[in-house]
């Protein structure tokens, strides 16, 4: 599968070096086409140009900086129509690292609506980089948890997938809308780890037995 990744920073390096291991085909698009074919060349993916040829493709993740991202979605409606687009990004600003949009529609939702045409996918956005490293992964008991939420299900299944392809598990968490909630659960990471709790973390669901 081709996938497309908007943005050079830590995601798209741990992210798309697990996807090209898995087999797929990575293209990193960035504002900058020099650094795009330099991370590019450094997973082993395909050289990567600007965020338009790396959109041309099956699935697209956003890992723009969040500020960016709306702008750079708008940008590109045209050639993202039907395609899966993946939001990783959180709102969150220091210091509390609450979401910006708090109350209201989340990025994911937003970024649904500047290009209504794609199909829009939250994932991702609740794991730190680290925890994408083979050697931190490779560590842990059980597989990092992916929590992904849509409304479009066969995309939701499609991103399951590549999860499941770099040895995470995905978990269906719901529909877009709990994109919220996964916001906010990624403010309350960061604000654990610019406390000093841990160089970096990850929240896991345990489901409980009935009494």
């Amino acid at each position: 599968m081709r996938i497309g990744i908007l943005g050079t920073g830590p995601m798209t390096r741990a992210l798309g070096g697990q996807l090209v291991r898995a087999g797929h085909e990575v293209v990193v698009g960035s504002r900058d086409p020099e650094r795009a074919q330099r991370l590019s060349s450094e997973i082993g993916g395909t050289a990567g140009t600007d965020h338009r040829t790396a959109a041309q493709s099956d699935v697209v993740l956003v890992a723009v900086d969040d500020r960016a991202a709306l702008e750079v979605v708008r940008s590109l409606t045209d050639v993202l129509d039907g395609v899966i687009l993946v939001d990783l990004n959180n709102p969150i600003d220091p210091p509390h690292f609450e979401s910006r949009y708090a109350g209201g529609a989340s990025l994911g939702e937003r970024i649904a609506e500047a290009a209504p045409g794609a199909r829009v996918v939250k994932a991702f956005n609740t794991v730190y980089a680290e925890w994408l490293e083979p050697r931190a992964s490779g560590a842990l008991a059980e597989p990092v948890q992916v929590l992904i939420a849509s409304d479009d299900e066969p995309a939701k299944a499609t991103v399951s997938g590549l999860v499941e392809a770099i040895g995470c598990l995905p978990i269906d968490v719901g529909g877009l809308r709990v994109a919220r909630h996964l916001e906010n659960l990624a403010g309350f990471e960061v604000d654990l780890v610019q406390r000093g709790v841990a160089p970096y973390i990850g929240v896991r669901l345990v489901a409980g037995n009935a009494l």
